[in-house]
């Protein structure tokens, strides 16, 4: 078979081949209020593609109020307390905007997301945009192809088995639209 040929197979498959993955968030949030937020914030972002989901047993803590008795600046609605593994996001109980708002404001932030779309979380969190330019294009799927059937923490490796293996192509060609 050409070269041609190959990559048009190659191409061909991946379109055809995308597959549902899930994405787990990190946080710890603090009481029934803030966890029901951050699940309803969480499923806005959600599609069946790319479900979104919470996952409570480690992450930065969310809580509502100050965990040091240091008073909020009356303008500002969240604050990042810490580093690592003992972050804290607090949040205004007297803030200017509705905790929902400043919940989604910080969770768009910590994410890393444009804007709290499904579109903007399928984007940043497939793991498809390998050189991180916001758009999943042919340049990502040749960084894929460098690597693939190799082993080891490599660009490409988008289920996180530690290959870069046929699985990765499915990952990546339910992202990549021609």
């Amino acid at each position: 078979m050409s070269r041609a040929a190959h990559r048009f197979f190659l191409l061909s498959a991946l379109v055809l081949a995308g597959s549902a993955s899930a994405v787990t968030v990190k946080l710890r949030p603090q009481g029934a209020e803030l966890t029901r937020l951050v699940q309803e914030a969480l499923a806005a972002i959600s599609t069946p593609e790319l479900p979104v989901t919470l996952d409570s047993s480690s992450g930065p803590v969310l809580s509502i109020g100050s965990s040091t008795g240091v008073a909020f600046n009356p303008d500002v609605s969240a604050r990042v307390v810490g580093t690592g593994t003992d972050q804290r996001i607090e949040f205004n109980p007297n803030s200017p905007q509705p905790l929902a708002e400043a919940l989604r404001a910080e969770l768009t932030r910590f994410i890393g997301l444009k804007a709290w779309t499904p579109e903007a979380a399928k984007l940043r969190l497939s793991g498809a945009d390998l050189n991180g330019d916001g758009v999943i294009d042919l340049t990502d799927f040749a960084l894929l192809m460098n690597n693939y059937g190799k082993t080891g923490s490599l660009p490409g490796d988008l289920n996180g088995d530690s290959r870069v293996d046929d699985l990765d192509l499915r990952v990546f060609g339910g992202q990549y639209k021609p």
